[in-house]
């Protein structure tokens, strides 16, 4: 959660700082100096609050709230709100995406340099919202842009799912819906390639769907993984086989 607290800092900085010098007009250098000096304390309390919240669970279940709040808005066609909502959606994926490195796999090391790049993707895609947001990005371009790092998070969560397929406590129901939302995230990046808009748009619901039902479970399993030992003897999880040993 060290790593999570600390990029989960950086995009709340970000996002505060454009909402504030966006919809308040304040000066960009008032708008830093106050975030900078308030939120250490927020992380803080976070950190000594840690063992009585479960953040990694708090934060991926908030994402889903931002995700729905992002389909809502597009249905009733409000861009303003879904863009927002869907760059406060980005920076809480960062957790989810920083979470699945707790999920058991075949081969850690793969897992570690696929996930570092899952992350790299979650960072590049805030930078894509908070560019919507500001107006700099839109229409075809910002489709485009915001294609490449869905494909980068979308195979994290298959090598995350598909390694350690079945790993308590996660198990194969959280990890086929993880691998279906990673499917989903890269054949959104595909339909975008190839311009298929209409089917594009399919996908993207069934992503939006897909993500929600899995990250209800992920969040579960990260809640379990993080309570001490004693109170999760029926849920430890355990190293996955390796092919060679089958």
């Amino acid at each position: 959660m060290r790593w999570t607290g600390l990029f989960m800092y950086l995009a709340v900085v970000a996002v505060l700082t454009l909402f504030l010098h966006s919809l308040a007009d304040w000066a960009w250098w008032v708008t830093l100096l106050l975030i900078v000096l308030l939120l250490p304390v927020a992380l803080v309390i976070g950190f000594m609050t840690r063992q009585e919240v479960r953040w990694s669970t708090v934060l991926s279940y908030l994402s889903v709230a931002a995700l729905m709040g992002a389909v809502a808005a597009q249905v009733a066609g409000a861009t303003a709100a879904r863009d927002w909502c869907l760059l406060i959606w980005s920076a809480l994926l960062l957790a989810v995406a920083i979470g699945c490195s707790s999920h058991p796999m075949r081969r850690p090391a793969w897992g570690l340099f696929v996930g570092f790049w899952g992350v790299v993707g979650v960072l590049w895609l805030v930078v894509i919202q908070a560019l919507a947001v500001a107006g700099v990005l839109g229409g075809a371009s910002y489709t485009w842009w915001a294609a490449w790092p869905l494909a980068l998070i979308g195979i994290w969560f298959l090598v995350a799912s598909a390694t350690g397929f079945g790993a308590r406590p996660f198990g194969p129901i959280i990890d086929s819906l993880g691998l279906l939302t990673g499917a989903a995230f890269i054949a959104i990046t595909l339909m975008t390639w190839t311009d298929l808009a209409e089917l594009r748009r399919v996908v993207g619901v069934v992503a939006a769907a897909s993500y929600s039902l899995w990250v209800l479970g992920l969040g579960w399993a990260l809640w379990v993984l993080e309570s001490p030992a004693e109170n999760r003897d029926g849920f430890r999880s355990h190293p996955v086989p390796s092919s060679a040993n089958a």
